[in-house]
């Protein structure tokens, strides 16, 4: 958190339009930032195909009690993904735990394949996004938005 205060990030920047529009345009609600963080080099790597949300970063609840049971019973939901370039697609949303004391919600399926591929020369170890939540249609189908926010830092 100190970080992304030094860089100026805290509170978050709020969404573009553009991805406001491309919700907007889906009869997208309900949009809430759920993380800012940095991009780790796990999640760009093929091999774990995934984007980490740690939950000790997440900044609000976001499920609704089924899709909470789902998860913990380790189903998978499918959401709608907005990509930086504002490419619309599906993922895969579930959650991981890491030994007794650590959990992830995780974004995958298609993610290295599609995401990281389309978006290569944005999305580097280190660069700031943000990940908002929206729903979609009827169901309220969940769906997110990877939103880039700042480069990563050279050293």
């Amino acid at each position: 958190m100190k970080k992304f205060t030094e860089l100026g990030l805290e509170p978050p920047p709020e969404m573009p339009e553009a991805f406001k529009i491309c919700i907007q345009d889906m009869g997208g609600t309900e949009i809430k930032l759920v993380i800012q963080k940095f991009i780790r080099v796990t999640d760009l790597d093929p091999q774990q195909n995934r984007m980490s949300m740690p939950l000790k970063q997440v900044r609000c609840e976001f499920l609704n009690e089924v899709e909470k049971e789902k998860l913990s019973r380790r189903q998978v939901i499918q959401v709608v993904f907005v990509e930086p370039r504002v490419i619309v697609s599906e993922l895969n949303l579930n959650k991981w735990d890491v030994g007794k004391t650590s959990s992830s919600y995780v974004l995958n399926g298609p993610w290295h394949k599609n995401t990281v591929k389309n978006n290569e020369d944005s999305l580097k170890p280190t660069t700031v996004v943000q990940i908002w939540l929206f729903r979609v249609g009827t169901n309220l189908k969940l769906g997110f938005a990877l939103v880039k926010v700042r480069d990563g830092e050279q050293d």
